[in-house]
């Protein structure tokens, strides 16, 4: 109950907050950028963040404009509105728990690009969806399997637990076809950046533990999780991905050369 609480309370907050930007959106007749209400990329820039991402994609995981790309943990379309003119001759599917984005998407995209689809999952997540009824642990993407080139997910595996990060990388791995490559962030807690941490010089303080990692948070630990970089790994090869060397680290904690926010992790699944 607490969490469902905390939800709708902080939902309201951001309806109230950003009523007169979303109003005056609505007024424009602007139809292409989503309201800042449903957004929850906190005080990133929402359209450079997308075109930041996919130039990740294609420069470091080979994203091809041909590609059948899967988006895991879609949101409100931030990495969906650039792909669509990305994309020629490929296709989009991507999934999220917040229903309302999905719906959103659904309105704003898909009508004029039929080639995005999106899904809602009904998943339980304390800080997106605590009114979601089925464990991250046990959800089957609703995707037959080898149908994806290509697939990411960013800002999702930093908001999931180890059982449920473990079982979203297998099925990534079911879905993709044999040769195909994923793009995933993660915050990696290396001994230098356990180091930035343990000195505040990090810009997340991952200092309650959690199975194979850390929280910010222990009485949410969704609102942010980073793990070890050995259990990544495992959790990868065990999922049947293979790291495709070097992990490109992050600026959370100020690894010299970072290219963004978090770590970018790319794998591919043998052909």
């Amino acid at each position: 109950m607490r969490a469902k609480a905390i939800y709708l309370l902080k939902a309201l907050a951001r309806r109230v907050r950003w009523a007169p930007s979303d109003l005056l959106r609505l007024l424009r007749g602007d139809r292409t950028t989503p309201p800042r209400r449903l957004s929850f990329v906190g005080a990133g820039d929402f359209e450079q963040t997308g075109r930041e991402f996919l130039g990740y994609f294609t420069e470091l995981g080979g994203l091809r404009s041909g590609d059948r790309v899967l988006d895991m943990g879609c949101g409100i379309g931030r990495m969906a509105l650039p792909l669509t003119a990305f994309l020629e001759g490929g296709s989009y599917a991507g999934f999220d728990v917040g229903r309302e984005m999905i719906g959103w998407c659904r309105r704003n995209i898909t009508p004029r690009h039929p080639e995005f689809e999106f899904t809602w999952a009904p998943v339980y997540n304390r800080k997106y969806n605590p009114f979601g009824g089925l464990s991250g642990s046990e959800f089957r993407f609703p995707y037959e399997s080898s149908s994806f080139d290509f697939a990411f997910a960013t800002s999702l595996f930093t908001h999931l637990l180890r059982d449920e990060v473990s079982h979203y990388l297998a099925e990534t791995a079911r879905v993709l076809r044999p040769g195909g490559r994923c793009l995933l962030t993660f915050f990696l807690l290396t001994p230098e950046a356990e180091r930035q941490v343990a000195t505040g010089e990090a810009m997340l303080r991952f200092s309650h533990p959690v199975e194979g990692g850390a929280t910010i948070d222990p009485r949410q630990p969704e609102e942010a999780v980073a793990f070890r970089p050995d259990v990544v790994r495992e959790m990868l090869s065990r999922a049947g991905l293979a790291i495709e060397e070097p992990i490109h680290p992050g600026l959370w904690a100020n690894a010299p050369g970072g290219l963004t926010l978090q770590d970018i992790v790319v794998a591919g699944r043998p052909g």
